[in-house]
């Protein structure tokens, strides 16, 4: 790399510091939106950083902290992080011990960033994934096939093993769930649980749900403050460690037409936080695959993505994060596509917080 690409490229780290702290925060996390504002001006953390995933640098970066912390370590930086203190020192404070822990732990975190992606996952998406899989089973019948992108540990597989403590309606899904999750919806959302056949997923890494390492890096990813979510992770892990599927190692855009191929039913495709890692001349290539495959068949994609100028915050390419036209704090999208006879059909139907618990139903 020349001298000036990897002083660009350090820029965009710096960039991608400062505009993702503000969002983390909205995601709850005072601990990352204080050290993301604060490492942009710190030269090692930058260009440590710089060694990560492309379009996710600083929080690749904390979640190899994160991780490292969570094996048991009793370094200072730990009284930070609520995962490890039940009282956490003040965010603001954290950066010198960060600091530390980088210089110190430099190799070990070189070896996470080189060898895990970011791969996080939230039981709690399945409180806007339901009524999207609800839309589309009554478009394309039951029982449906699903095939996730970017599948992770597959727990996004599982969601139709949770119940759903909808307010105003009451309890959905099955009686004796091992978890039952809870949110808010706005506009009218179709209700119900629909019946799933095959369950596939495909990551270039997947994680093995019984595998301690595998579970630990899961845990590293979620944000330190919300060790409630981790909790029900775990139990979420326990359903996806028990339920029959298939986790495919690989890239999608060369695996999927095998994947597709063994579905025989209604299919629906989804994909959660996963498209912005992706260069946009891959997210063009999916379209395209499935637009290719549905000359032959009906194909259902759902998409829950940053919308184009969340996303672009996120990636440290906008420092405008002006959402005055959307539902307050709606920075993720529902899309809905339907690929039928070589066209694709596809609409905004739903807008999420960046938490996912609260769903704006547009229909």
């Amino acid at each position: 790399m020349s001298d000036l690409a990897r002083q660009l490229l350090l820029e965009s780290v710096a960039a991608a510091f400062r505009t993702n702290s503000a969002m983390y925060r909205d995601m709850g996390s005072e601990l990352y939106g204080c050290l993301f504002a604060q490492a942009a001006d710190e030269p090692e953390l930058v260009e440590l950083a710089s060694h990560g995933q492309e379009g996710a640098r600083p929080v690749h970066l904390l979640s190899a902290v994160h991780d490292l912390l969570l094996r048991g370590s009793s370094d200072p930086l730990a009284r930070f992080f609520p995962t490890l203190s039940e009282d956490p020192a003040t965010p603001e404070a954290a950066l010198p011990e960060l600091l530390r822990f980088c210089v110190e732990r430099r190799d070990e975190i070189l070896s996470i960033l080189r060898t895990r992606t970011v791969q996080s996952t939230y039981v709690e998406r399945c409180w806007s994934l339901m009524p999207a899989l609800a839309h589309v089973a009554a478009l394309a019948g039951e029982p449906l096939d699903l095939i996730e992108i970017g599948t992770s540990a597959g727990v996004l597989l599982t969601c139709d093993a949770h119940a759903y403590d909808v307010p105003g309606k009451g309890r959905v899904g099955p009686q004796h769930a091992p978890l039952t999750l809870t949110g808010r919806y706005e506009g009218n959302p179709p209700l119900g649980i629909p019946r799933i056949e095959k369950r596939i997923g495909i990551d270039l890494q997947p994680l093995d749900a019984a595998n301690a390492d595998d579970r630990r890096w899961l845990l590293a990813l979620c944000l330190p403050e919300l060790r409630d979510e981790q909790a029900r992770l775990a139990t979420a892990l326990d359903v996806v460690a028990g339920t029959d599927m298939r986790l495919e190692k690989g890239d999608a855009l060369e695996r999927l037409p095998e994947m597709l191929a063994l579905e025989d039913g209604p299919v629906c495709v989804f994909h959660s936080v996963c498209l912005l890692y992706w260069p946009q001349a891959a997210r063009a290539a999916l379209d395209t695959l499935l637009c290719h495959e549905s000359r032959a068949r009906d194909i259902y994609r759902l998409g829950f993505e940053l919308s184009a100028d969340f996303d672009a915050v996120h990636a440290g390419r906008s420092a405008n994060a002006d959402a005055a036209t959307r539902p307050p704090r709606a920075s993720f999208d529902v899309t809905c596509t339907c690929y039928r006879g070589g066209n694709a059909d596809a609409r905004v139907i739903a807008q999420m917080t960046p938490d996912f618990e609260t769903l704006y139903w547009l229909g």
